[in-house]
């Protein structure tokens, strides 16, 4: 079992203060210190309990990452009266995927997987496929929407929306996961965001 899996037994009350306690675990420890005994103790459950939700390490992690990406996934990518609009459409997107992975709390998780990932591949294809995978195909299908109804021309739309969050991402990203304070010149969030959905639409745009 996974960690996408496992969020089919993560609704109860219970997992839910296992997640909260594990998250912490996992940020406060790192994930190969961190272990069940200690998620356990943290959460105040026995370890019966805790293997009843969760059948190991891997699966906690992932249902821990994936709860941090349900929290905004839906409101990221509701539809909304603009939805046609790509431009709009677009940059209230970008603005809101740099506010969420740029909080402090996703900054922590991602050097958590970073620093880990090499001793435990796992980690690394947990978190993948729970956050910036689930990103790229969620935005990916509302290109193809696009594409279809002519209002843009993209061939390769999970390549495309690749290209548009990296974009956004770029140096921001960079000087705040390194803990580096902006200094004069560097760009703001927002003005990556209107700088990627320019080029983005220069490139995959018609004339509608």
């Amino acid at each position: 079992m996974d960690g996408l899996e496992i969020l089919t037994e993560a609704s109860s009350p219970k997992a839910q203060q296992i997640i909260a306690a594990a998250r912490e675990c996992f940020l406060d420890t790192g994930y190969g210190e961190t272990s069940m005994d200690l998620v356990a103790r943290a959460a105040g459950v026995s370890k019966a309990t805790l293997y009843a939700h969760f059948t190991n390490k891997q699966a906690l992690f992932g249902a821990v990452i994936a709860e941090e990406c349900n929290r905004t996934a839906a409101a990221l990518f509701e539809p909304g009266p603009d939805s046609n609009d790509v431009r709009k459409t677009l940059t209230r997107l970008g603005k809101s995927f740099c506010d969420m992975v740029m909080e402090p709390i996703k900054l922590a998780g991602y050097r958590v997987v970073v620093a880990e990932a090499a001793r435990f591949p796992e980690l690394g294809e947990a978190f993948y496929r729970a956050g910036p995978a689930r990103t790229i195909a969620d935005l990916a299908d509302y290109l193809e929407r696009m594409t279809q109804q002519g209002r843009l021309d993209v061939p390769h739309a999970k390549l495309a929306a690749s290209q548009f969050l990296g974009m956004i991402k770029a140096d921001n990203y960079l000087r705040r996961l390194f803990a580096i304070k902006d200094g004069p010149g560097d760009p703001s969030p927002a003005d990556a965001v209107d700088a990627a959905v320019e080029v983005f639409l220069r490139a995959y745009g018609t004339k509608h």
